[in-house]
């Protein structure tokens, strides 16, 4: 699964709550190019983002709502319960045609201050 490798890393630390990041999803600038995320042509309709630690376990309250408007993934983060340490962000989208494709992103940081 692709990574946001433009991306840095987020940080959330206490008393966050709903702290908005966004995340840019470009589709292939033609239909024989390899440059975006999403193949050409296409737009993403939702998105589902999910949270967990980075040793598998889940993350409580991490994610507290995610949206899309123009390829653009808008998630809002907030303190989990499950406290400090290492996230893992998984998107996966819904194409207009129907056809999904995962995302992920590795580097949400949660600490205590």
């Amino acid at each position: 699964m692709p990574d946001f490798k433009e991306q840095g890393n987020i940080t959330v630390q206490p008393g966050d709550l709903t702290v908005p990041y966004n995340f840019s999803i470009s589709a292939c600038s033609s239909a024989s190019a390899n440059d975006g995320g999403i193949p050409y042509g296409t737009t993403i309709s939702s998105v589902v983002v999910t949270g967990s630690k980075s040793d598998g376990s889940a993350a409580t309250g991490l994610v507290a709502s995610s949206s899309v408007e123009s390829n653009i993934v808008t998630v809002n983060l907030t303190y989990p319960s499950t406290g400090v340490g290492t996230y893992h962000l998984e998107f996966v989208c819904t194409l207009n045609t129907g056809a999904k494709i995962e995302f992920d992103f590795n580097r949400v940081k949660v600490r205590d201050k």
